[in-house]
């Protein structure tokens, strides 16, 4: 199976609160993004006999900066970067038009801010997109969740029916291209949206809190510790 990755990675990281874009803040001397290619990569390698690629889009000042990154894990051939655009939506349409995506039978799209990826969710991922046309790691919502207006609780919700959606996902190359075709100038925070919009199933596997999200300055202090799980659990 060939599977191609995108990895957007031309966002300002408004919400953090810092003159440098929250991917490329460091954990441990290692900018957050190289944890995101090097897991994903990393834990590719052992989910079978597939030929993986990397397309990332950001701005035209770092692509130097990150193919000398990227070839660390893979050979420069399977490597392709196109500009990041002004919304995350532009950036992943952008890379899409990349040669490596277009021949791809699978894309595995990945937040460039999520650093850790244990290599038990992405075998469980691929694994799982052999019979599902998208598929995405999640988690059980555990705060009791309310519905509000206006500041005033409408009702309490059935924690059960919902869960934190995750990246990286896995989708069908060919049947998400027409579903990325068939949205418009709808705007969606993850790519399973963009499926379940067009029709399709997404299915869940269980994700890791490990691969939570950097949104703000506290998500970099834990992420000190996801670094330490990371590389106890993965054999780093």
């Amino acid at each position: 199976m060939n599977i191609a990755c995108i990895i957007p990675a031309a966002g300002k990281g408004s919400r953090f609160g810092n003159d440098i874009p929250k991917q490329f803040l460091k954990i441990n001397d290692i900018m957050i993004i190289e944890y995101a290619i090097r897991s994903l990569i990393d834990g590719l390698i052992t989910c079978g006999d597939h030929v993986i690629s990397l397309v990332i889009a950001c701005d035209p000042e770092r692509m130097l900066e990150l193919q000398n990154i990227c070839k660390q894990y893979l050979p420069l051939s399977s490597i392709e970067f196109v500009e990041g655009g002004r919304e995350r939506k532009d950036s992943i349409s952008n890379a899409m038009q990349s040669l490596l995506a277009m021949k791809s039978d699978k894309l595995i799209i990945h937040d460039a801010a999520r650093p850790f990826i244990p290599k038990a969710v992405l075998q469980e991922l691929v694994k799982a997109s052999a019979d599902h046309v998208c598929v995405i790691p999640t988690l059980p919502v555990s705060d009791t969740l309310k519905k509000v207006s206006d500041d005033v609780v409408e009702k309490t919700c059935d924690r059960k029916q919902f869960m934190l959606a995750q990246t990286p996902q896995i989708v069908d190359t060919s049947i998400y291209v027409k579903a990325v075709q068939s949205i418009g100038d709808a705007m969606f925070t993850d790519d399973a949206s963009i499926m379940e919009y067009a029709g399709f199933d997404v299915f869940c596997i269980n994700g890791h809190e490990m691969m939570r999200k950097i949104t703000y300055p506290y998500d970099l202090i834990l992420s000190e510790l996801h670094a330490f799980m990371y590389e106890h659990e993965n054999g780093v």
